[in-house]
């Protein structure tokens, strides 16, 4: 009578590998996966700073002034969304400061900034 054993599972050989082998690639892909959110999170700041320009350029023709403040990410309310009758488009993920220069009594420039908890990446847009 003829036992026939077979042998089943990996090695630990053959685990090492793989181990080595995922920790290899992912030292290539967690990078390259960084970039596309940061890339992300800078066009959604770039469409939302030209949005809010546009309410500010606005705002400066009814009233004569810039609407300076700050729209804190996850607030549902703030100067910016009340007196500029705007909501940002990415579910408030971003932290929004709109600074005012001016020259004399006339407000001259407007600095917007924005900010994510969750991207690397500030932007900032002035005239």
């Amino acid at each position: 009578m003829k036992i026939c054993k077979h042998n089943q599972g990996f090695t630990i050989i053959e685990l090492l590998m793989v181990i080595a082998l995922v920790g290899i690639l992912s030292t290539f892909a967690y990078p390259a996966y960084i970039g596309y959110i940061d890339s992300a999170c800078l066009s959604t700041a770039n469409a939302n700073i030209r949005t809010l320009r546009a309410f500010e350029e606005n705002y400066l023709v009814e009233n004569n002034t810039y609407l300076a403040g700050t729209h804190a990410a996850g607030s549902a309310t703030s100067a910016l969304a009340t007196g500029l009758w705007w909501t940002p488009d990415d579910g408030d993920r971003y932290t929004y400061t709109v600074g005012v220069g001016s020259t004399g009594n006339i407000q001259t420039s407007l600095l917007i900034t924005v900010s994510s908890p969750n991207c690397s990446v500030d932007v900032t847009d002035g005239n």
